[in-house]
């Protein structure tokens, strides 16, 4: 919750709130002792993902201003991503960063996640994640079928 917190306590005034898909639904599946943790976790991925959604726009329209830095990725950096995302753990905890197996992790949520919270997910962050080539699930069946891919090309 505290974490969630300082995300929420981050968020633009200006932007409209959108409303729960199901105000009953609970993040972690339990329908009791919630307490206000669902709440501030989706107040956290709203601003998550409006944030997302900008930086995205501003790499698919950079400013003029934004040409000056001209930077390149050292060898040093590639081999740090390649060790972020090749990594044998997984860890489900938020805000924490170690290296994991990005195939892995690439479709755990999948069964992880029930199908409400999927779409839950997909309309708070229907844009950045439509940005980075997402397909919307149509159906359970459709999510738990890891033979299906849900990506197509992203427009970045």
């Amino acid at each position: 919750i505290r974490e969630s917190l300082q995300v929420v306590r981050s968020r633009d005034p200006r932007i409209h709130r959108m409303p729960f898909l199901d105000a009953g639904h609970k993040l972690g599946g339990k329908k009791e002792g919630g307490g206000g943790s669902d709440y501030h976790a989706l107040g956290a991925m709203e601003v998550i993902c409006s944030s997302m959604a900008k930086t995205l726009q501003t790499a698919l329209h950079p400013p003029d201003w934004l040409g000056f830095v001209n930077l390149s990725v050292s060898p040093e950096m590639e081999k740090f991503a390649l060790n972020m995302t090749s990594g044998p753990g997984y860890s489900s905890k938020p805000f924490v960063v170690s290296a994991r197996n990005a195939t892995q992790a690439l479709s755990a949520w999948r069964t992880a996640l029930s199908y409400q919270q999927i779409k839950q997910v997909e309309e708070y962050c229907h844009q950045p994640m439509s940005l980075l080539g997402y397909e919307r699930v149509g159906s359970p069946e459709e999510v738990k079928d890891l033979s299906r891919t849900l990506l197509r090309k992203p427009r970045l």
